[in-house]
């Protein structure tokens, strides 16, 4: 039961309610009128940049040299002959464009103009649907169940098919992305064209062994309701009616902000469901207004939900937009919050872990993250796999399927012929699970992450488990590796890395660094996006030369993993040797 003081904080809470219920705005330029900041609002063009130069080269000559304090560069073309430079108000335009039209930098003389203002995407969208006056209403409109099917098949697109087929299509998949290597190694090393020529004979085109993939399709149940964290956004259903915790049947840039129910999602396990729908109940009781993205106006954002499939503890993250909130609201909110999920109707979700986040427009040179407050419970959950248990806390890195991550974890093992004798150089390793799953097999484990909570969990979570051969550090990898533990490990006649980047792949500078490593014969590359890491692929690969040191390496054996089931991702492994054309092309 909320105190009077309590009800009227909430009631200031949605005094903001009727802007977003507002006319729908149909001018496209309409948010560079709004009091918060957008880097459109002062933007440069910059022609006539040099043939050769680096995105980071550029943003130091802008800030450190020149001092002009940009909030953002951005590149509208992958060629780079444009960019643009935006600023945080029309003073620093100004300034920086007497500076930088006609400034002579590598031999080019630079080009700069005040650059015009992109429409908003969302506006823009809706405009081209329904004209410059908005929605016609006599126009049909998606249904509540219209555009719940439309989000399910965007959110799990191979829902309508067998697991076999699925599989099939996945197989397929991994096949395409190698043989694009095949296509594209030649330009990168000439060297490698008899070993290439060889390879393709064996394996049917493609560049090394590939293995038949991996899944969960003998234990069917593990094939639905898998994911172990999903983030919902939390805005209006179609119809406009009520708020809805799911996910939107679209994005931004399609001109689609509303939000479907998760009930009928085949990826999202009941648990979760019934966690979701429990704290939808509490925000439609609480009267305050969701979240619009393109006003700002609102408050209700997202829910992030993590859940051990094994112990069955769960967190939740609520997320709040706070910027035009007073502190005597928020912490009235915060304290609702709590009451509901302690002696409310939320008890009955049993919450291990209850966070919450404020939130705010992002500006430029702020960071992309909001700190996290701990509402009730314990700071973290408890996942067990490979029969170790981990804590997670809310900004850990943990696989999304917990069961297919251990069939993940056991074909790396057996690629990279593991030993008592070897070390295992843990690159990208989040809370250790890959390095502390291999700890017992190993002489020992020497990881770097650039994420700090992950590197304390993975402290913690050998200490947690016994293991005393594993050792952990936070930093950027391309930074960390050139550290002694990496260069001079023990055991360095029998090192093999394993590598688990985030989706963009590694950054070219841990690629080079691992060539660099003369002691590393071999290594495991673990992606979630194979189109993405087929650059870091190419560059493994790549002639020696002043900037590639090191032989190159090259594919042995490929494994997918189907870590996703109901959805076209897959994850791909590639067992990698150095090669040398004296010994059987490897090492």
């Amino acid at each position: 039961m909320k105190t009077e003081t309590e009800l009227n904080d909430l009631e200031n809470i949605t005094d903001d309610k009727t802007e977003c219920t507002e006319k729908v705005e149909s001018n496209p330029f309409a948010y560079l009128d709004r009091n918060d900041f957008t880097s459109e609002k002062f933007k440069l063009e910059v022609r006539n940049l040099p043939k050769y130069y680096g995105l980071v080269e550029f943003k130091k000559l802008i800030n450190q040299q020149l001092k002009l304090n940009s909030a953002k560069v951005k590149t509208p073309t992958r060629n780079g002959k444009w960019l643009y430079v935006c600023f945080h108000s029309e003073e620093e335009r100004s300034a920086a464009l007497d500076i930088l039209n006609g400034y002579k930098w590598k031999n080019a003389v630079l080009q700069a103009s005040v650059a015009q203002a992109v429409p908003d995407p969302l506006v823009k969208k809706r405009n081209e649907q329904f004209g410059d006056d908005g929605p016609d209403p006599k126009k049909p409109k998606l249904s509540n169940d219209e555009a719940e099917q439309q989000m399910i098949n965007n959110v799990t697109p191979l829902h309508n098919l067998s697991y076999d087929e699925q599989l099939i299509q996945k197989t397929n998949s991994i096949r395409n992305i190698l043989l694009e290597y095949t296509k594209r190694l030649p330009k990168t090393n000439k060297d490698l064209l008899s070993w290439l020529k060889e390879k393709k004979e064996i394996n049917n085109g493609l560049p090394c062994e590939m293995l038949e993939i991996q899944s969960l399709k003998e234990d069917a149940d593990k094939c639905t309701g898998y994911r172990n964290k999903c983030e919902f956004t939390i805005g209006m259903d179609m119809e406009n009616k009520e708020p809805v915790v799911g996910f939107r049947i679209g994005t931004y840039v399609q001109g689609k902000t509303c939000v479907a129910p998760i009930e009928n999602v085949s990826n999202v396990p009941q648990r979760m469901k019934t966690a979701v729908k429990y704290f939808q109940n509490f925000v439609r009781d609480s009267g305050i207004p969701v979240f619009n993205p393109e006003t700002y106006a609102g408050h209700w954002r997202q829910l992030t939900v993590r859940l051990s499939l094994k112990t069955e503890q769960l967190m939740l993250i609520c997320v709040v937009h706070t910027e035009t909130m007073e502190e005597t609201a928020i912490e009235s909110l915060k304290k609702s919050i709590v009451d509901y999920y302690t002696h409310g109707e939320g008890k009955e979700c049993k919450v291990d872990s209850l966070f919450f986040q404020k939130a705010k427009k992002r500006i430029a040179g702020e960071g992309n993250s909001f700190p996290l407050e701990l509402l009730h419970g314990q700071g973290y959950i408890v996942e067990e796999m490979k029969g170790l248990k981990f804590r997670i806390s809310p900004e850990s890195f943990f696989q999304v399927n917990t069961a297919a991550a251990e069939i993940l974890l056991n074909s790396a093992k057996e690629l990279a012929s593991i030993s008592s004798q070897t070390t295992v150089l843990d690159v990208c390793c989040g809370t250790g699970t890959i390095g502390l799953s291999l700890a017992k097999d190993c002489a020992n484990v020497v990881g770097v992450e650039i994420q700090e909570e992950a590197v304390n969990m993975a402290k913690f979570n050998a200490t947690e488990n016994g293991i005393t051969n594993a050792q952990f550090f936070c930093g950027k990898a391309e930074e960390i590796m050139n550290r002694h533990e990496f260069q001079n490990p023990e055991n360095a006649d029998d090192v093999v890395a394993v590598v688990d980047p985030p989706r963009a792949g590694l950054h070219n500078k841990a690629v080079l660094l691992l060539r660099r490593m003369k002691h590393l014969k071999r290594f495991v590359y673990l992606s979630c996006n194979p189109k993405a890491a087929l650059q870091n692929f190419l560059t493994l690969a790549m002639a020696e030369s002043k900037t590639k040191q090191g032989a190159p390496f090259v594919p042995v054996k490929a494994i997918p993993v189907d870590m996703f089931p109901q959805t076209p991702h897959c994850e791909l492994i590639v067992y990698f040797e150095r090669y040398n054309s004296n010994i059987d092309n490897k090492v």
